[in-house]
């Protein structure tokens, strides 16, 4: 049998080894919650010096039709630009209504990483049901605007504040605005309209595939994409965004707040989206305390419903308008 000496070395080392592999562990881990924090947050690419055409774009669904649509009649809009909060340059794009006088606004808003261009297909859909102004803004970290990290809606919303503001500083009041976004950016104009800093300008929100919560999503697309499970992951990539940009991303969810909209709504949701997974319209839609109506269109993917069904969904928008009395 070991000496007593020998025991006792041999539990220290078999201690040291224990702390070892668990530091290891943890440094991995650490590791892994830094890349994807890196992945989730940092700007999709540069800001370019100068904005311009894509050399080809694929045209074989709606959106890319309405992307070809943009740039083909990326004259008849305007290059706008506003300061936001942290002295944030914001970019637009904004078209005038054929008359003048009109009243109707429509804030296209779109999704995580996309352009405005990709919002050409429901610019056109808009525009063929009635005349109003268009303005779709590059959300900050993306296109022509400034910022270096996402704001997944909770800055973003705000963002979209300071555009009312604008719009209607431009136009004078009164005017009747629509929120109207896909993805992060249907998430934007849910939280905007929660936030109560909206002016009575804003008549109705349309949100295509938000999701409703930042937390929730994340760790959805962990499970989905990278086979990745468990809060303390979760909460490790939280730590890492709240100490190096001072992003709250527990504040970053429509759920708690979704009864405060008094706004009409319409949502839509496709059946078969496992990015943003139908049951968070679900979720969103049960709380709201407002006229709301959800259409989930069947055989479609994260924001297709559009290009899946676009009769149905177009018809969806028209009768929605004219609750909101803009048409």
């Amino acid at each position: 049998m070991p000496s007593g000496s020998v025991m006792v070395l041999m539990i220290v080392l078999i201690v040291a080894g224990v702390l070892l592999l668990v530091t290891v562990a943890a440094l991995a881990l650490y590791v892994l919650a830094l890349r994807a924090y890196h992945r989730v947050f940092d700007r999709p690419s540069p800001r370019p010096p100068y904005d311009k055409s894509p050399l080809k774009i694929d045209q074989t669904t709606i959106f890319g039709k309405g992307k070809n649509w943009f740039y083909t009649n990326r004259m008849d809009f305007v290059d706008l630009q506003i300061t936001s909060f942290y002295r944030i340059k914001l970019a637009g794009y904004y078209r005038p209504a054929d008359n003048k006088k009109n009243r109707t606004v429509i804030i296209l808003i779109h999704g995580w990483r996309d352009h405005p261009s990709d919002m050409g297909a429901y610019a056109q859909m808009i525009l063929q049901q009635t005349d109003c102004h268009i303005l779709i803004p590059h959300l900050r970290a993306h296109g022509m605007s400034q910022g270096r990290f996402i704001g997944y809606g909770l800055y973003d919303s705000q963002d979209i504040v300071s555009w009312v503001r604008f719009m209607e500083r431009q136009l004078g009041t009164p005017v009747k605005i629509i929120l109207y976004g896909r993805s992060m950016g249907a998430t934007t104009a849910l939280l905007a309209a929660a936030s109560r800093k909206l002016s009575l300008s804003v008549s109705g929100i349309i949100a295509d595939s938000p999701f409703s919560s930042l937390e929730k999503q994340l760790m959805n697309t962990f499970r989905y994409k990278y086979h990745v499970r468990g809060r303390l992951f979760m909460k490790l990539i939280g730590r890492i965004a709240q100490s190096r940009i001072g992003f709250p991303i527990q504040r970053a969810t429509v759920l708690p707040v979704a009864s405060r909209i008094k706004l009409p709504v319409l949502m839509f949701h496709g059946a078969e989206d496992t990015f943003v997974l139908p049951e968070m319209s679900e979720d969103i839609y049960d709380r709201l305390a407002c006229p709301k109506r959800l259409v989930i269109v069947d055989k479609a993917k994260h924001v297709m419903g559009f290009d899946a069904s676009p009769v149905k969904y177009a018809d969806e928008v028209r009768k929605f308008l004219k609750v909101c009395k803009v048409v």
